[in-house]
């Protein structure tokens, strides 16, 4: 994407206002895609806190079945808690691209400000 938009810069050399619009509408495809991931990750974890909160409910004595000898696939493994830092991962870097996209947002307005008046 970033490749692609400065060829696109270096080879046509448009106004500052042309690429001030270009630059909104790949940040607003930026902030579109960062939410719709965002939105999926929140979604799945809710689903892996879930799925633990069920484990360890029912490996606790006196609530639930529990595990009637050998190793189920019921009892919660170190693996469960490092699938929920791999998802705590994934919210932080699309936290880091959305305030990204904000500073760049703010950059852009510098380059071209938004217009105040009304063309009526």
């Amino acid at each position: 994407g970033g490749r692609r938009l400065s060829r696109r810069f270096i080879r046509r050399s448009p106004s500052r206002v042309e690429s001030a619009n270009l630059l909104r509408r790949v940040i607003n495809v930026g902030v579109t895609l960062n939410l719709i991931g965002l939105f999926a990750s929140l979604l799945g974890a809710q689903y892996i806190v879930g799925t633990l909160v069920a484990k360890a409910m029912q490996n606790v004595v006196g609530f639930g079945a529990g595990s009637m000898g050998g190793i189920s696939s019921q009892v919660l493994q170190p693996l469960d808690v490092l699938v929920v830092q791999a998802n705590t991962n994934i919210l932080l870097s699309h936290f880091i691209s959305l305030a990204c996209l904000l500073w760049l947002t703010g950059t852009v307005d510098v380059l071209d400000p938004p217009s105040l008046d009304d063309d009526e």
